[in-house]
């Protein structure tokens, strides 16, 4: 079964308000992107798409760093996992339109803030 991806035209405008705002994780290249396609569904899942590839590198990252520092911890490490793995499918389900549906701009948005809370845990 094919997934088809849905771009709200309430959620792109409200990520031209993250524009100003440097704490929401999204490219500048995105929030352009998602400016230049203005109602365009199609073009607004295009930013996305390329958007989510970028959030979702962001957040495998973060999650690796952060488990590698829970090495000599091994309990906040599978509590960390346990809830990594709730939280993807919380976001999946969130973000479902209806069974074929997912809002692709849900997805970005939510990618984001997660990669920036796991980033947060990163100790330097």
């Amino acid at each position: 079964m094919k997934v088809a991806l849905l771009t709200a035209g309430l959620l792109v405008s409200g990520s031209a308000a993250l524009a100003q705002d440097d704490s929401s994780g999204l490219s500048p290249r995105y929030l352009a992107c998602q400016a230049r396609a203005g109602n365009n569904t199609v073009q607004s899942g295009i930013c996305a798409q390329a958007e989510m590839t970028s959030q979702d590198a962001r957040l495998n990252k973060a999650y690796q760093q952060v488990m590698r520092q829970l090495a000599s911890k091994p309990q906040e490490k599978i509590a960390l996992r346990n809830y990594q793995r709730s939280w993807l499918r919380q976001r999946d389900y969130e973000c479902k339109v209806d069974q074929e549906t997912i809002n692709s701009t849900c997805l970005v948005a939510k990618t984001a803030t997660r990669a920036n809370e796991l980033e947060e845990q990163i100790r330097f």
